[in-house]
């Protein structure tokens, strides 16, 4: 085996580096998330604001079940988004070597 492809499979063992653009998409899916999670626990404590702001639209307006059931499936996507934001964090292993940190 030459050295080269000694250097390459070194390479290839080595985890992958968290790169600017990973930290940066991390960023962004939390702030996301905390926006997402910030408006559905309103729309869970206020429903009234909801049924205001929809009461504009040409259908009809959102009744408090409805607001409250919007509000909650907001915060379950903004949590669901949170995880993918915290996980672009998270140190990777390469494939066949131990995730445990000696």
């Amino acid at each position: 085996m030459s050295a080269s492809d000694a250097s390459e499979q070194e390479q290839d063992a080595a985890p992958p580096r968290r790169t600017a653009g990973r930290i940066t998409g991390g960023i962004v899916l939390i702030l996301i998330a905390v926006v997402l999670f910030a408006a559905g626990v309103q729309a869970i404590v206020d429903p009234a604001a909801v049924i205001a702001g929809s009461s504009n639209s040409a259908r009809s307006p959102d009744t408090d079940a409805e607001a409250k059931i919007g509000g909650l499936l907001m915060c379950f996507f903004g949590i669901t988004v949170l995880g993918f934001g915290i996980g672009l964090f998270g140190k990777k292993s390469a494939p066949g070597t131990p995730s445990s940190t000696p």
